[in-house]
C-alpha cells in the first residue's frame, strides 16, 4: 500500500519489570538487567521498559500495532530491532481492513440514499 506513512508512539509499560524483563537462566544476570531498566526508569527514560505502538497512517485513516514488555536504547534502537518491522507489516494489515470496512459502511449509506 503505497502512501502509508508510520509513526512510532512510546509509553512506559505497566507490566512489572520484576521476572518479565529477562529469562536467562541466569538468576544474577536477570536481577541485574532488572536493577538496569528500573534504574533507568527512575531517570525518565521511557525506552528502558516501554510498550511502543507503530501508527500506519493514509489519507486520515490509521490503524496501530502494539508490543509491550519492550526495553530499547532508543527510537533508532527499537527501528532496527527485530519487531519494528513486523508491527509495520501488522499496522498495514489493520489499516487496509480499517480502508476496507469503511468502503462496506460507505456502500450501505449509499444504498440506503437511493432508496
Amino acid at each position: 500500500m503505497s502512501g502509508v506513512t508510520y509513526r512510532i508512539e512510546v509509553e512506559q509499560d505497566d507490566i512489572p519489570v520484576r521476572g518479565n524483563a529477562l529469562a536467562s537462566g541466569d538468576d544474577m544476570l536477570d536481577r541485574e538487567t532488572e536493577a538496569e531498566i528500573i534504574r533507568r526508569l527512575n531517570q525518565g527514560d521511557v525506552w528502558a521498559w516501554a510498550t511502543v505502538s507503530v501508527i500506519a497512517s493514509c489519507e486520515g485513516f490509521e490503524a496501530r500495532a502494539v508490543i509491550g514488555g519492550c526495553s530499547y536504547a532508543d527510537e533508532a534502537d527499537f527501528r532496527a530491532g527485530p519487531y519494528y518491522e513486523d508491527l509495520c507489516d501488522e499496522a498495514r494489515v489493520a489499516l487496509q481492513a480499517t480502508i476496507d470496512d469503511a468502503k462496506a459502511r460507505l456502500a450501505r449509506a449509499e444504498r440506503l440514499l437511493a432508496e
